[in-house]
C-alpha cells in the first residue's frame, strides 16, 4: 500500500521547484495522465466490483496525487519558455 502511494506521489517531490520556478516542466504529463486514469478505474473497481478497501484506499490516494500533479501542470505549464503563454 505504501509503495503504491509513494509511486503515485513521486512526481510531487519536485513541488518546491515547480512553485519557485513557476514551471511544471519537471512533472511528466504522460505518467500523470496514465496514473489518473489507472487510479480512477481501480477506484471504481474496488468500490463497485470488489468492494475491497485494500484496493480502493491506495488508489483514491493515488488519484488525488495525480489530480494535484495535473492541476500543477495545467496551472504552470512548462513555464514562460515552454510556449504555453499566448502571444500578446
Amino acid at each position: 500500500v505504501c509503495g503504491a502511494v509513494a509511486m503515485f506521489a513521486s512526481p510531487l517531490s519536485v513541488l518546491k521547484v515547480v512553485m519557485e520556478k513557476r514551471s511544471a516542466a519537471a512533472i511528466p504529463l504522460p505518467f500523470t495522465v496514465a496514473s489518473l486514469v489507472n487510479c480512477f478505474l481501480w477506484c471504481v473497481s474496488g468500490i463497485f466490483v470488489m468492494k475491497d478497501w485494500n484496493v480502493t484506499v491506495p488508489n483514491v490516494l493515488g488519484f488525488l496525487c495525480s489530480a494535484a500533479q495535473l492541476a500543477l501542470k495545467i496551472t504552470y505549464g512548462d513555464g514562460p519558455r515552454g510556449g504555453s503563454e499566448l502571444p500578446k
